[in-house]
């Protein structure tokens, strides 16, 4: 009985090398697709977030992200700690059948408890009970290959794994960030006469000054919705163009369609017009597929953009 119980938290002493690759990948691919189907994103070595819009290409890009960077961090730790020579290919096996239990939770999602948004509190709770045995299996697994492939015990065996883990979590997070967040946004052109990029800046510019403050927020809504966050950022003051890059700002939508599914529409009919302090405040509310919320854009005396949130729509 404890032989067959142990397949299940260490299959790694019997099932090494070649074969655990091949399996986990198949697994790692099923995951990938099911994953697409229900909108379950893998955007980490140990992250999962429902409501997601992705492609098949963002969706099989996460597996082999967060395959990667937990193989390489597993592997470099390996090296650093372990006395023994290490084959990589093991290393490599162990490590993606150790990701097999996504699998089952992306199936799982399948079933009516996914979040349906940021404030569906009960499914939260309910899907953030039914994810945390999962995780913790897989990190289980993890742990067992690592130890069963770099032949580690004890408490280096511990600490080396929580390190590497952690560095690989960072590692897959930064990547998705910086590297591979167009993969979760509509690069399409900015179909635009008054707003179109040219080979001048400055007649660029020009042209941005000249509109009015609901005119720029129709041109950055639109933007927003077309993945041209260069054509957002011209439209901001020296404090924002400081503080918040064109990198930024497409981390910071990347993480709204994350939570709140696919841009479906902004209510720019709707639009509300405020003065609070030295400020010209403008808010649009933003349909999402799985939420509502409020761009708030903050126009300073020069008609430049001095704040930009998104927020609840009770805010």
């Amino acid at each position: 009985m404890k032989s067959k119980w142990k397949w299940i938290y260490n299959p790694f002493e019997r099932l090494a090398g070649l074969p655990a690759l091949i399996i986990g990948i198949v697994a790692m691919a099923l995951t990938a697709v099911i994953g697409k189907i229900n909108h379950v994103a893998f955007d980490g070595v140990i992250d999962v977030h429902t409501g997601a819009l992705f492609g098949f290409s963002a969706s099989f890009a996460m597996q082999a992200v967060d395959f990667l960077a937990l193989f390489l961090t597993m592997w470099i730790a390996g090296i650093c700690f372990s006395k023994s020579r290490l084959r990589v290919i093991d290393i490599a096996g162990t490590t993606a059948l150790a990701r097999a239990p996504m699998l089952l939770l992306a199936v799982i999602c399948f079933l009516p408890v996914a979040p349906a948004g940021i404030y569906d509190i009960s499914r939260i709770i309910i899907f953030g009970i039914i994810c945390f045995p999962f995780l913790v299996w897989m990190i289980a697994l993890m742990y067992n290959a690592y130890t069963v492939s770099c032949n580690l015990k004890g408490g280096k065996a511990v600490i080396s794994f929580i390190g590497a883990l952690l560095v690989a979590e960072i590692i897959s997070k930064l990547v998705f960030i910086f590297l591979l967040s167009g993969l979760f946004t509509n690069n399409s052109p900015v179909a635009s006469a008054t707003l179109e990029i040219t080979n001048s800046a400055k007649n660029v510019t020009f042209i941005a000054d000249s509109l009015t403050i609901r005119q720029k927020t129709e041109k950055v809504v639109h933007a927003f919705e077309q993945g041209d966050f260069d054509s957002i950022t011209i439209y901001f003051d020296e404090n924002m163009e400081k503080n918040l890059s064109t990198e930024k700002l497409k981390l910071a939508w990347t993480q709204v369609i994350l939570t709140c599914g696919k841009f479906e529409k902004a209510g720019i009919d709707s639009l509300k017009e405020t003065h609070i302090d030295k400020y010209d405040v403008i808010e649009v509310p933003l349909f999402f597929q799985n939420n509502r919320l409020n761009l708030r854009l903050a126009f300073n005396s020069d008609g430049k953009i001095g704040g930009l949130f998104f927020l609840p729509v009770n805010q």
